[in-house]
């Protein structure tokens, strides 16, 4: 064998180093098919003797690069639900702002005395010193109609009936 042709024998890959030569050198070869054929190679192997990097070099910077995702997995999980619940806060402290500015502004409406002479005259039927109150009370046809309909039930039940349904039902209004 010439020097050049051992020396390119003699590589375990492109870009490696040069080996000893050993007895594969002085091995002589058989004209056997079985002998010329070479192992298939791996997909990262494969890469590897492309780009003229070992299979070493690239199994270490895969190794890294999963060590590294399964490193940040949990921080970046971590900060993606901080991120949704600050979210989630700044909503809710908007919707509470709306809220307390509503109640401030009802507060400053029942502080003003018109707004409280309205409720007592609506609500409490007052009126003040010098006013005449007038109550119109205008039922109409239908409600007169019911309220005498249910006299005549409640006068044809027994009064023990009566006094059980009064107890038993809830006043109305």
């Amino acid at each position: 064998m010439t020097p050049v042709a051992e020396t390119a024998s003699a590589r375990s890959h492109a870009g490696g180093r040069n080996r000893r030569p050993s007895d594969d050198a002085k091995r002589v070869p058989q004209h056997n098919e079985s002998a010329d054929l070479h192992a298939p190679l791996s997909r990262l192997a494969m890469f590897a003797h492309r780009r003229g990097v070992s299979v070493t070099a690239v199994g270490i910077a895969l190794g890294l690069g999963i060590f590294l995702m399964l490193t940040l997995a949990v921080p970046a999980r971590t900060y993606l639900a901080q991120r949704n619940e600050f979210n989630d806060l700044r909503a809710s402290n908007a919707q509470l702002e709306r809220e307390t500015a509503e109640y401030e502004a009802k507060l400053a409406q029942q502080n003003d005395p018109a707004y409280i002479e309205a409720q007592a005259r609506e609500r409490l039927q007052m009126v003040p010193k010098g006013e005449k109150p007038i109550v119109i009370i205008d039922p109409s046809r239908k409600q007169q109609e019911a309220q005498q309909a249910a006299e005549r039930e409640r006068a044809a039940t027994p009064w023990y009936q009566n006094l059980m349904d009064a107890v038993a039902t809830p006043p109305k209004g």
